[in-house]
């Protein structure tokens, strides 16, 4: 027993001076674990957790997911094939737009200046002897002939003086003529016989003058028209150059209008034009006078119609229109509504071209009356757009629908 415990203490020696060697040396000997079964499958558990959080699926979901999504993308496919046989089999529909073609037609243009009537002749007639005024047989907007008495003045001592002067002139010819015989009997010399005769025609001279003064105080018309002012009242004493009337002379009758930088060669002096009064009368007449020079504020010139007015039934300063044809042109009437702008403000037209596309082409208008805009024509005959044309732009396809409401019409 005590042998047994003997050995056994000397092996727990040497055990324990082994591990002291071993531990010594810096090397220890393995040590057997082991692992409990419920914390193995704690471990695959987790793990398998871990595998599912990642994949989505503990075992070949990756795959699974693959199979799933072939026969989604399958059927998209499928779809998408159907829809492109689809479009293939169904044309896109266009935009339907309104066209019409207007037709060529010889316009005979005009040249329309904006005026007005005006007397070219209009005097102020004036006393050319004092005197006061004591007759007044006319009044403001009569018509009168020439030589019409306007005013008359008081004769103021003329009357006298013209009798003087008519018997110096019997006397000066009486001593004159007897001067005359004297000297043909020769008992008178010659220079005797010149002093009669100056004295004779200075007799003269004063009877003309006192027949021109007495003459004045009848103050008449210098020419026929209408009596446009009278501020001359019966007692006023007019001097030399004061205001008995004012005569206006419409006949002839100007038409004067402004004519812009472009158009002033269309038109030559001589030229045949009419005048459309606001009135609603008209005369034709003669281009008489082109301004040389522009006016510098509105870059205009100057031009005037004269018309004939013998009865004066037309009067100055009323709105007159003058009217001067030019060459006949080919042309298109169309209505104001089919012209459009483009993006850089041109006027112009929307035409479909024979590819069915939307094009713009610029226009030159010729002149706006009521009917319509008369245009140049298109060296090309065009299919314009009448409706729709705000609703396209250049280059787009459309369809061309004609347009009856144009059927038929003329310049369509």
């Amino acid at each position: 027993m005590s042998g047994h415990k003997k050995t056994k203490t000397a092996t727990s020696g040497s055990e324990t001076k082994a591990h002291d060697t071993a531990k010594e040396a810096g090397v220890m000997p393995a040590r057997r674990r082991t692992i409990s079964p419920s914390l193995m499958w704690a471990l695959l558990f987790t793990g398998g957790i871990g595998v599912w959080a990642l994949t989505g699926d503990i075992k070949g979901g990756a795959a699974l997911k693959v199979q799933q999504d072939a026969p989604a993308q399958k059927n998209e496919l499928s779809l998408n094939e159907s829809d492109n046989k689809l479009s293939a089999k169904k044309p896109v529909k266009l935009f339907q737009v309104r066209t019409a073609v207007f037709n060529k037609q010889r316009y005979g243009a005009k040249l329309i200046i904006r005026g007005r009537t005006y007397s070219d002749t209009q005097v102020d007639v004036r006393a050319e002897t004092p005197g006061a005024v004591i007759k007044l047989p006319v009044e403001k907007g009569d018509f009168v002939e020439k030589g019409t008495l306007l005013c008359q003045l008081e004769d103021g001592g003329r009357r006298a003086a013209l009798l003087e002067a008519t018997a110096m002139v019997a006397q000066a010819k009486g001593d004159y003529e007897a001067s005359k015989k004297l000297k043909r009997s020769g008992h008178t010399a010659g220079l005797r016989v010149l002093q009669h005769k100056a004295l004779y025609d200075r007799a003269v001279a004063q009877l003309e003058r006192a027949k021109l003064d007495s003459e004045r105080t009848k103050i008449r018309a210098p020419f026929k028209g209408y009596v446009e002012k009278l501020p001359s009242k019966v007692g006023s004493l007019l001097a030399i150059g004061e205001h008995c009337s004012t005569l206006v002379a419409l006949d002839p009758l100007h038409v004067v209008g402004a004519v812009r930088e472009r158009d002033v060669q269309k038109i030559k002096s001589g030229m045949e034009g009419t005048a459309k009064l606001i009135t609603g009368e008209s005369a034709k007449g003669t281009i008489e006078f082109i301004a040389a020079m522009a006016e510098p504020e509105t870059r205009t010139f100057r031009v005037e119609l004269v018309i004939p007015n013998p009865n004066g039934r037309l009067r100055g300063g009323v709105t007159a229109d003058i009217e001067l044809p030019l060459a006949e042109r080919d042309a298109l009437l169309l209505p104001p509504s089919i012209l459009a702008l483009d993006d850089h403000g041109v006027i112009g037209v929307r035409v479909v071209n024979g590819a069915k596309k939307v094009e713009f082409w610029p226009v030159k208008i010729i002149s706006e009356q009521k009917q319509g805009i008369w245009i140049e024509a298109f060296p090309f005959e065009a299919n314009i757009i009448t409706v729709g044309a705000d609703f396209v732009k250049e280059g787009q396809s459309v369809e061309s629908v004609p347009d009856k409401k144009f059927a038929g019409q003329p310049g369509s």
